[in-house]
């Protein structure tokens, strides 16, 4: 195993990287032009009065994942969460999947549940969120918290919660692609992040990744303060299609909904934010990849995602149902309108897999001095010559695998 390096770190590095790409193709990265959507702007009014998905059931949900106790991979909660999930989605029609991987000591377990179109060799969407609770409340304000499981009410039932709400819309919809719903495993284990995905993309064929329209993940989106923000890596033309969808659910400040009202601010997309979550991976395999999240969870705390984030105050009472009933019908409304289709490709950065971080996981708290090295190693990787930045970028090596 490599020696390990501070998640902070991880991502300025990341931005080094996206810096130095900046400085060297003269400017910022934009997608190539997508097909034109919605063909007729007025089918996103249309289409938001037939959304149906429920936010109170996406909440009891919530609970319910918590009351199992903490879904460590292997555990028998985690067991007891995806033996409800077959239990239920198969008899609906879902052709239900459970892969193992034994990655960092862990037997881990993804989830899928695939509802197939009409069309032979369709095309498919998938949409993602880790069921998986983190094993220590590291961030806890009490010291003897800190090597307790986290509740994991947001980081983790959130985002499974509304999926699992739209495993229930679905069959109600008729698409041309298939739709493969995802509940990856491991996302946040001691100092090991986005296993589950990690693992998934790499045992992806090139047909699977020439086959898929785009991967979707759903991560931290209960919170009642509700804030969407803008989070890279991500393709553009799905972040762009987001505001719209929000803007016309009355989620974007300042612009008239369907209904006539002004929104609220929901969709901050004017709001940047480097997060290496679970889209990345399947981003690396140039696939379109978009993270609807919520990167502030209660206060705002320095160098973390907010002052509930791994404590033990990431609880049911944090989450809303309201919250969660925006981000679900904002992927109803996306799915109606085949928002997540026909998607242009960003053009990925040379040998991006091997310049990737050692750690892909969220932004940490505690800054040393290392990270001090790091922070002023960006500005001068950003000004040295494309040999040099080459050669540097070529000794960061990919974590390694037991």
């Amino acid at each position: 195993m490599h020696h390990r390096q501070s998640r902070r770190g991880a991502v300025l590095r990341w931005t080094a990287l996206l810096l130095v790409a900046t400085v060297f193709t003269g400017g910022t990265v934009h997608a190539t032009q997508p097909v034109v959507w919605p063909a007729n702007p007025s089918t996103l009014c249309d289409a938001v009065d037939d959304l149906v998905f429920n936010g109170t059931r996406a909440n009891e949900s919530v609970q319910w994942q918590v009351s199992l106790g903490p879904r460590l991979p292997g555990s028998d909660a985690s067991e007891a969460f995806r033996a409800h999930l077959t239990s239920v989605l198969e008899p609906m029609g879902y052709e239900v999947t459970e892969t193992v991987h034994h990655r960092h000591g862990m037997n881990l377990t993804n989830f899928e549940a695939r509802w197939p179109s009409t069309t032979v060799n369709a095309p498919q969407l998938v949409l993602s969120a880790h069921y998986d609770s983190r094993n220590i409340a590291d961030h806890d304000t009490n010291a003897s918290n800190r090597t307790l499981p986290v509740p994991g009410a947001n980081d983790g039932a959130s985002g499974a919660a509304v999926l699992f709400e739209l495993a229930h819309v679905i069959p109600q919809l008729t698409f041309e692609y298939d739709i493969v719903l995802f509940w990856n495993d491991a996302e946040d284990q001691n100092d090991n992040f986005t296993v589950g995905a990690e693992a998934w993309a790499e045992n992806l064929t090139s047909e699977d990744i020439d086959r898929t329209e785009a991967f979707i993940l759903l991560d931290m989106v209960g919170d009642a303060d509700l804030q969407l923000r803008n989070i890279n890596p991500g393709n553009d033309t799905l972040k762009s299609r987001v505001v719209e969808l929000g803007g016309a659910l009355g989620l974007v400040a300042d612009r008239q909904a369907c209904d006539g009202e002004l929104g609220e601010d929901i969709v901050q997309y004017e709001v940047e934010v480097g997060v290496l979550d679970d889209h990345y991976h399947a981003h690396v395999r140039n696939i379109p990849s978009l993270d609807l999240m919520d990167p502030q969870y209660g206060e705002a705390k320095a160098m973390t995602f907010g002052s509930y984030w791994h404590t033990m105050e990431d609880t049911p009472d944090k989450v809303s149902a309201t919250s969660l009933e925006h981000v679900g019908r904002l992927v109803e409304l996306g799915l109606r309108t085949d928002a997540f289709v026909s998607v242009a490709e960003n053009p990925s950065p040379t040998d991006e897999r091997a310049t990737a971080p050692e750690h892909d996981g969220e932004v940490d708290g505690d800054r040393s001095a290392e990270e001090h090295d790091d922070t002023s190693g960006i500005a001068l990787l950003a000004g040295v010559a494309l040999g040099a930045v080459c050669a540097l970028l070529a000794v960061v090596e990919w974590k390694g695998k037991p």
